[in-house]
């Protein structure tokens, strides 16, 4: 144990480094200012200059100079952080000086051109900061001869086209349609504009840049080299340095172009001329670009939506009149709806059509009207939404409110260019981009939360429409809800989660500039490019290097230390947290169970189903925690992440290889058996299921309320809900409904950071993990929402036997050919298994053949006898009864037990057993079935269940959840076998693997598929930490085939710190094998 002297003595020489190192913080902004002036002074020349360009926040013309640039009301409040200098350049020395001061004195910097970052961040911070606002290096120099212009990054997008219009009149730019958006900004981004489809982007024209880098050096394009050049042309300057001017080709405009704006209502086939406009827009001629507006709206009130088609033609409007009426009729465009003029006249009719025929001095006006509250998100469509998606979409915008959204359409040059030419990737494949927009003018954290539920409820609804793996945005319409990074942290594992989403592969490039020009990490925002994690030194916001590294070493030693000495307290510590954050409804003994409790063992035993993972050398839980709400669960994982505590969460316990109550570590243990309350909702038909509930009560108390409802679950009814659903989760009716996932609609989660999260607040990315993705990886999920299915008053069961000398060979032959195309009201599946003959007495294989179908039985005999006469079904072997009756005759009681037994929670088999799975897609062949016959005989207590797929499961998308074993699978494989005795386990296991090893040429195969509720460690286990995606990848592409990236890229988004872990969890991305 460290000796309390010594502790002391770390504590005192940290604080003394640490104060010494930061007495420009301590000693106050007014310090700072004095000493970041004297630094500006000593850099600059001429030195009179500076006092006047640089602003603190007791200057006169301080707040003046921070709002003229704000866009963005809602970052324009007395609460939103306020920068401690901004620093206005009117030369490039200025710039140079504050990057070299502003490291200096350990600061953070944030470079504003116009201001219309949407979420705020060149000018808003979470920690102290200096703005460097560019709007005084404004210059426009155009020369027509070569057709280019240098422009500095300070100047507006209309002043940029005003000078071009100075110069010449068949010329301009392909950027943005916003005259007073900054030009550094917008080029760095990426910026487009209605030239899009004729010239590209912005940055498809830059041919030279000026940039100061991290150590405050002028760099072009020769100096700074073609990586970095690269990367500033869409990559966001602000992570690479203060971009002072971009030299541009300019593009041909000719003398007359056409504008139009055509506007219908659902009423006037909005949806038809929707439709239309997503076939046309991005095929048409390049010269042709419309923009399609939605906002929902009232007429003659009652709600409608209207659809806007605002247009930019390169010609005259004849030829643009007879171009849509052979390509767009349903537009019914005529000549009297255009209006012809220069581009110039066109620019202001863009950004106003009230300008058109006035002076073009009005794109030098850089006063808008005051900026509202706004909120922006993005996305790209690949496929055409079709007329049913569009209606059900005209219902949730209505439903929502306020939101509308922006359709801009691709195609045309940008098909051309290829998605690595710039760090901007969204090119060839994208029919057009989507912008959400909310504006409103009440002031107030509830209009705040209003108006940001709105869009993020439509977003989340458009999840089916848009891209994939990654959900693609756009860098120039920022948007923090896709993740941020936070001061301090991993920043590439957090840059991962924007990262991707923004560049697509071309992130990975960018980390590389990024490491290469700036290691430090000086240049970092919420958003921008990360350092790869070998090389990062933290912020790069604290001066005085070997200072930092010392007081990391004295850290780490003295956490070492405290460590070894509090050892014994840590759990006496969370005990502590986890009182003080519960609600105190009841006594903390009913919620935590410690070792001495005297219920400690009965509670931990009484959901372990597998004996081989109940003996005295297993790591026991240092807790138990029987939560009877959420809040009890935030409680815990709170508590057992300040104090470095795994978490394992447990429904039902039927978890094949005990993940759910084990853990290499110290662990606490959250069982949801308490959580187990139904709410069945026959009117709407649906239900809310606690995760700790069985599948039998779920099913009984739907029979409560309804004899013609039921849900396509398992039939053991033991089994949680909580682990069953979050696997995928089948049952008897699955051919007719998909999986338990597949009827999920809502869910509530605690994740990782202790919030509370329903489908809307979580997101449809996480969502959709935790519908077969396994729930355990991304928090804990608490409760469920289920949509029940239809059953008809009566349904039929039978099981047939036959041993091999009944031809059950020939029989289980034929029913490979059928069992998955038979009606999707019929579920027949065949067991394997060891028997005895009752001819000789000796021992043999015989097959089951059991059923359940939806219907009377003389529906099914004809059913029977077209598809599989063989069987030699009868309506002897039938026996009719209702669908809950059904639940227990599958469940190993008789249909004519209490529906009581369903609410029992005593397993009907526990014991030593191990399970594992397979997928087949072609009938296995006699010989091989001969093989397997002959090993199952060597093990009597084995036993193969072969599911029939098809039905509904060949319908539904392999990606629609997690689950990927869809169609082209015939059936499933379970392998089973039990032994009663610890010493047959390690021979038993043996066997088992000789099986599956034996299986591998009749199975699925690249990947050997998996069902990850017939949990399997022999596929592949993580390592104790983290696990790259690489070594992942042995067992997860088997359990999710390529769902498992996806996955991968959620939970990476939602729990970067792998907080929720073990054996088989879902790997956080790291960085890429190719970034060195």
């Amino acid at each position: 144990m460290a000796k309390p002297a010594l502790l002391a003595f770390l504590v005192i020489l940290i604080f003394n480094i640490t104060s010494s190192s930061f007495s420009a913080t301590a000693d106050g902004d007014d310090s700072v200012y004095e000493s970041f002036l004297q630094c500006l002074e000593s850099n600059t020349n001429p030195q009179d200059e500076i006092s006047k360009l640089v602003y603190s926040q007791s200057s006169a013309s301080y707040t003046t100079v921070l709002r003229a640039y704000i866009r963005n009301a809602r970052y324009n409040t007395s609460a939103t952080p306020k920068p401690v200098v901004i620093v206005t350049p009117s030369q490039i020395s200025h710039v140079q000086a504050t990057v070299i001061c502003t490291k200096k004195v350990g600061y953070q910097l944030k470079i504003r051109s116009g201001g219309h970052d949407y979420d705020g961040i060149s000018y808003v911070s979470d920690m102290p900061f200096f703005v460097l606002d560019m709007f005084n290096l404004r210059s426009i120099e155009v020369n027509v001869n070569d057709e280019s212009a240098t422009v500095q990054a300070g100047a507006t997008l209309g002043e940029l086209y005003y000078k071009i219009w100075e110069s010449s009149k068949v010329h301009g730019f392909p950027a943005g349609i916003c005259p007073t958006v900054g030009v550094g900004g917008h080029l760095s981004g990426a910026g487009y504009g209605n030239m899009v489809r004729k010239y590209g982007l912005s940055v498809d024209h830059v041919v030279d840049a000026e940039i100061v880098d991290v150590n405050g050096k002028l760099l072009d394009r020769k100096a700074m080299g073609e990586d970095l050049f690269w990367a500033i042309r869409g990559g966001g300057g602000g992570s690479f340095g203060v971009i002072i001017s971009y030299k541009i080709k300019l593009v041909s405009v000719p003398e007359t172009v056409t504008v139009f704006r055509a506007e219908r209502t659902l009423e006037q086939n909005a949806t038809d001329v929707v439709y239309k406009w997503q076939l046309v827009a991005p095929q048409t001629s390049n010269d042709l670009f419309m923009r399609m507006l939605l906002q929902p709206v009232t007429r003659n009130g009652n709600q409608t939506i209207r659809a806007s088609i605002v247009a930019l033609y390169l010609g005259n409007s004849d030829s643009l009149v007879a171009l849509l009426g052979k390509e767009f009729p349903e537009l019914g465009l005529k000549k009297e709806d255009c209006n012809e003029t220069s581009w110039i006249q066109s620019v202001m009719w863009w950004d106003e059509s009230q300008n058109l025929g006035k002076s073009p001095d009005v794109l030098l006006d850089r006063n808008p009207n005051d900026a509202n509250f706004l909120k922006r998100k993005s996305d790209y469509v690949q496929n055409p939404i079709s007329k049913d998606g569009l209606e059900w979409l005209w219902k949730k915008m209505i439903e929502v409110g306020k939101t509308g959204l922006v359709f801009n359409p691709y195609g045309g040059r940008m098909n051309e260019i290829p998605a690595s030419e710039t760090p901007f990737p969204h090119r060839a494949g994208n029919l057009f981009k989507v912008q959400y927009s909310v504006n409103w003018e009440e002031a107030g954290s509830e209009a705040d939360k209003n108006f940001m539920t709105q869009i993020r409820r439509l977003h989340s609804y458009m999840t089916p429409f848009v891209s994939k793996n990654p959900r693609s945005s756009y860098l120039n319409y920022r948007d923090l809800d896709i993740g941020v990074m936070e001061a301090g942290k991993d920043s590439f594992e957090q840059g991962s989660v924007y990262g991707y989403k923004y560049f697509n592969d071309n992130f990975d490039r960018l980390v590389k500039v990024k490491t290469a020009v700036d290691p430090e990490n000086f240049f970092r925002n919420e958003q921008s490019i990360p350092t790869l994690p070998n090389v990062e030194h933290g912020s790069g916001l604290t001066a005085g290097g070997s200072t930092s590294r010392m007081r990391r070493l004295l850290l780490l030693l003295l956490v070492s230390l405290a460590q070894s000495a509090n050892s014994s307290s840590a759990h006496e510590m969370f005990l502590q947290c986890f009182s003080s954050h519960m609600q105190h409804s009841r006594s903390y003994s009913e919620v935590i169970l410690t070792k001495n409790s005297s219920a400690y063992s009965s509670v931990l035993q009484s959901s372990i189903r597998n004996f081989r993972f109940l003996n005295t050398s297993t790591l026991k839980p240092q807790f138990i925690i029987t939560p009877f709400n959420e809040f009890e669960i935030q409680a815990a994982i709170v508590c057992a992440k300040k104090y470095d505590m795994q978490i394992r969460v447990r429904s039902g316990g039927h978890d094949y290889e005990g993940l759910s109550f084990l853990s290499y570590q110290e662990f606490v243990l959250i069982d949801l058996a308490e959580l187990s309350s139904i709410s069945v909702d026959i009117e709407s038909e649906t239900a809310w299921i606690g995760a700790g509930a069985s599948i039998g009560e779920l099913y009984y108390r739907i029979a409560e309320k309804s004899k013609v409802h039921g849900f396509p679950a398992g039939s053991c009814p033991t089994v949680g809900v909580g682990g069953h659903f979050s696997g995928g989760g089948l049952g008897t009716i699955f051919r007719k409904y998909g999986l338990a996932a597949d009827n999920v609609i809502d869910a509530r989660i605690v994740d990782a950071n202790g919030r509370i999260l329903d489908r809307e607040s979580m997101g449809e990315d996480l969502f959709w993990a935790i519908r077969g993705g396994g729930g355990a990886s991304f928090g804990v999920v608490f409760s469920w929402k289920v949509r029940l299915v239809s059953v008809p008053p009566t349904v039929t069961v039978f099981n047939i036997e036959k041993t091999l000398q009944q031809g059950a060979s020939n029989l289980l032959h034929k029913w490979q050919n059928i069992g998955d195309k038979l009606h999707e009201d019929l579920f027949l599946h065949a067991t394997i298994a060891v028997a005895t003959s009752s001819s000789n007495g000796n021992k043999t294989i015989q097959v089951s053949f059991a059923s359940l179908f939806l219907g009377r039985a003389e529906e099914l005999l004809p059913v029977m006898q077209d598809s599989f006469p063989e069987l030699g079904l009868t309506r002897e072997n039938c026996s009719e009864m209702s669908w809950i009756q059904s639940v227990l005759y599958y469940g190993g009681f008789s249909p004519s037990d209490s529906l009581d037994v369903l609410l029992s929670r005593t397993a009907q088999f526990k014991g030593f057993f191990k399970g594992k799975s397979d997928y087949v897609k072609e009938p296995i062949p006699e010989t091989g079935l001969e093989g397997l016959y002959k090993r199952l005989l060597e093990e009597e207590t084995s036993m193969l269940i072969l599911t029939p797929y098809g039905g509904r499961m060949s319908e539904i998308s392999d990606s629609e959840t997690p689950f990927p074993h869809r169609n082209g699978n015939i059936f499933e494989i379970q392998y089973i076998i039990t032994w009663d005795v610890e010493e047959e386990t390690e021979k038993n296991l043996k066997w088992m693997r000789k099986l599956y090893a034996y299986m591998a040429p009749y199975v699925s195969n690249s990947p050997r598929a998996a069902y990850l509720n017939y949990r399997d460690l022999d596929l592949g286990r993580n390592n104790h930490g983290n696990t790259s995606f690489a070594k992942a990848s042995v067992w997860g592409l088997k359990y999710f085939k390529n769902n498992f990236k996806r996955l991968a890229r959620v939970k990476t988004a939602t729990d970067p710190s792998n907080f929720f872990r073990n054996e088989q969890s879902i790997p956080v991305l790291q960085r890429k094998r190719n970034l060195k």
